[in-house]
């Protein structure tokens, strides 16, 4: 069957954080699994309409987060509510809509799905602009509330939890609009597997606990180095094993400056079987990025949070810590002293597990996303262009 004579399905992702991308992969792997008259498209509108100026903008906020992440936690917490700090968003979903019109125009999309928030702004405009009339569901992708993913076109929300639902009740999102699927994930995360074999598959001690250690797919992990040296202080041997992502920087310096460490290390850049390494790890240490959380939550893994970039990490460590589902390390002193408690006190990790368990209200976030994404699609949908249209104008 060519594409020509399958229903098509749009999703908006982003590159400004790896999770974005992650979920929109998910939901599209979920319907690639099961249904083949559906075709789906994956576009980060950043990246097809300013690829130079996407590039740098997003090496800037993923610099800015890292060195200055008091200034954006200030900025999401100015923009958490709807308020006058909105019309400077409003500017930015203007950008490049004409060229996000053209992609739609050509695909040709039954429904549109965003999993990020400045791709939700886009297509709002667009539909307040009155250029199209397509469903669209957005996919909150932490478990967090924001005005920055809310706009009154958007036909459904798919959220990670109740709280998140209510929290949309709350900013006057009407109940039928939300549906709690959970966060997309990859289905592997549901996997079972066979610890022994991948232990000898990565390279590693079976005698010794493993600790997992991630900056997301970029590798932001602020003074890692230095809470990691503090760990030669530790009575006993173990192995860490340090994903570094994209960021090949901090995979050089982990190379030169642990090379004498007395643990076991296995460094890695970015890798795409993230789930084994889970699998084979009595805990892991991370910030609180929303894929991370629900993948951690999937493979029942308890979490140790540290150095989270506030802003949504600091809604998603809320969410945990709250409901007892990780422990949150507030410095390399308090990190060193809570991987000590992990590792000494086996009754600690149940407790936690028992928790994430509690937490586990969809086993199939992807599918379900799916499921929601075809009903909307049943409703009558289409295209509206405006001939001799002028960007300019409006």
């Amino acid at each position: 069957m060519s594409n020509s004579e399958k229903s098509e399905i749009l999703i908006l992702a982003g590159h400004y954080g790896e999770g974005h991308k992650q979920a929109a992969l998910a939901i599209k792997e979920a319907f690639n699994h099961k249904y083949t008259d559906i075709h789906v498209t994956i576009i980060d509108p950043a990246k097809e309409v300013h690829p130079i100026l996407e590039s740098i903008s997003r090496n800037l906020f993923l610099r800015g987060v890292k060195v200055f992440p008091s200034i954006y936690n200030y900025i999401y917490e100015k923009t958490r509510y709807p308020n006058d700090s909105r019309t400077l968003l409003k500017g930015i979903n203007r950008l490049g809509i004409d060229h996000v019109f053209e992609i739609i125009s050509d695909i040709q999309p039954e429904i549109i799905v965003c999993t990020c928030p400045i791709a939700a702004g886009m297509i709002a405009t667009l539909k307040e602009y009155g250029l199209i009339d397509i469903p669209t569901v957005t996919v909150i992708t932490d478990h967090t509330v924001h005005s920055y993913w809310i706009y009154k076109t958007t036909d459904i929300y798919l959220v990670g939890s109740a709280v998140v639902s209510q929290g949309l009740q709350k900013l006057g999102i009407d109940k039928e609009r939300i549906k709690v699927t959970g966060i997309p994930i990859n289905p592997k995360f549901s996997n079972h597997f066979n610890q022994q074999a991948l232990k000898k598959k990565h390279q590693l001690d079976e005698n010794l606990p493993t600790v997992l250690i991630s900056g997301g797919g970029y590798g932001i992990i602020k003074d890692i180095i230095p809470a990691l040296k503090l760990m030669e202080r530790m009575p006993f041997k173990i192995q860490f094993i340090i994903t570094c992502g994209h960021n090949h920087r901090l995979y050089q310096r982990m190379k030169q400056q642990l090379e004498s460490s007395k643990h076991h290390l296995v460094i890695t850049g970015y890798v795409d079987y993230i789930e084994e390494l889970m699998a084979v790890s009595d805990f892991m240490v991370s910030k609180a990025g929303g894929l991370t959380v629900s993948e951690a939550i999937a493979m029942n893994l308890p979490l140790l949070l540290y150095k989270s970039i506030g802003g949504q990490e600091q809604d998603n460590t809320n969410f945990l810590i709250d409901r007892k589902a990780a422990l949150l390390a507030k410095d390399e002193h308090d990190l060193y002293a809570k991987m000590i408690q992990l590792l000494t006190h086996p009754e600690l990790i149940s407790m936690i597990q028992r928790n994430i368990q509690d937490l586990k209200q969809q086993r199939n976030a992807a599918s379900l996303a799916v499921q929601v994404i075809l009903k909307a699609m049943s409703h009558k949908s289409a295209l509206r262009i405006r001939q001799l249209f002028s960007f300019e104008s409006i």
